[in-house]
């Protein structure tokens, strides 16, 4: 079962969300563009850093990103693997992030 919720009005951070139907689109193009720059394309392994709770979440918005064809950006996948444990994670799948158009 979930937990009990309280019954006192939450004017929690939902009332700051940006609901407006081009807000994830914006957000998104943020992202890609402060991760290219002026190139046409870049190696997720020098975007991505060492955090890898940040990273988890870049890659969820580029990954979101890549699947909303009205954006003009694509991630394309090499078929090398890196492996090094003494990283985190201790994998390594070789990736682009490229602008499409």
């Amino acid at each position: 079962p979930t937990p009990p919720r309280s019954n006192l009005p939450d004017p929690g951070p939902g009332d700051a969300l940006d609901t407006s139907p081009d807000a994830a689109t914006e957000r998104l193009t943020q992202v890609a563009e402060s991760l290219l720059g002026d190139a046409s394309r870049v190696a997720l392994a020098d975007v991505l850093g060492s955090d890898w709770p940040s990273a988890r979440r870049v890659l969820a918005d580029l990954t979101t990103l890549d699947l909303r064809p009205e954006l003009p950006y694509r991630l394309t996948w090499s078929g090398g693997l890196t492996i090094d444990p003494e990283r985190e994670p201790a994998w390594l799948s070789h990736g682009y992030l490229e602008r499409a158009r």
